[in-house]
């Protein structure tokens, strides 16, 4: 697939920790909601594609952090 997809996401209170810096387990949130953005982005969605007996499932994963996501980010 070529095209590119992109969702903004801000940064809540509540997704930080006590010094404004995102929660590792929070990043993991942001990536499946942008999964599921972007199957309804491509006319899907979760429900359809559970009808059709299919079903998206994570066996492993490994994210390298970059830098630190902030309070207010986008």
């Amino acid at each position: 697939m070529s095209a590119e997809f992109s969702l903004p996401i801000r940064v809540y209170i509540e997704d930080t920790d006590a010094g404004g810096i995102v929660y590792y387990v929070n990043y993991l949130k942001y990536l499946e909601r942008c999964r599921t953005e972007f199957m309804r982005a491509l006319g899907t969605d979760r429900a359809a594609i559970s009808d059709e007996g299919w079903m998206f499932v994570v066996s492993s994963l490994a994210l390298t952090y970059r830098q630190p996501a902030k309070l207010d980010d986008q």
